[in-house]
């Protein structure tokens, strides 16, 4: 395989107002509701890990409101990591 033009290593994205304190939170295995109903943040994309090589088209597919977009956004840096 061609060496990656994009990496992304261990990427996680909350929406809220304290990500920083919610973080350990997240990596102790709190749930995406609890996060929400008790802490009010939003997992919008958690441990996020893949090599894209150059001159290769890739798909990324899922479920509405999977992140897929938030995904995208940071590869282009319209969200900042």
């Amino acid at each position: 395989m061609a060496e990656a033009k994009i990496k992304i290593k261990n990427l996680y994205k909350i929406f809220g107002n304290k990500p920083d304190q919610i973080m350990p939170l997240v990596r102790q295995g709190v749930s995406k509701q609890e996060l929400l109903d008790e802490h009010k943040h939003v997992l919008g994309l958690s441990d996020i890990n893949i090599d894209i090589p150059a001159k290769r088209i890739h798909v990324i597919m899922g479920l509405s409101g999977s992140g897929k977009s938030t995904l995208i956004r940071h590869i282009n840096r319209l969200i900042e990591p």
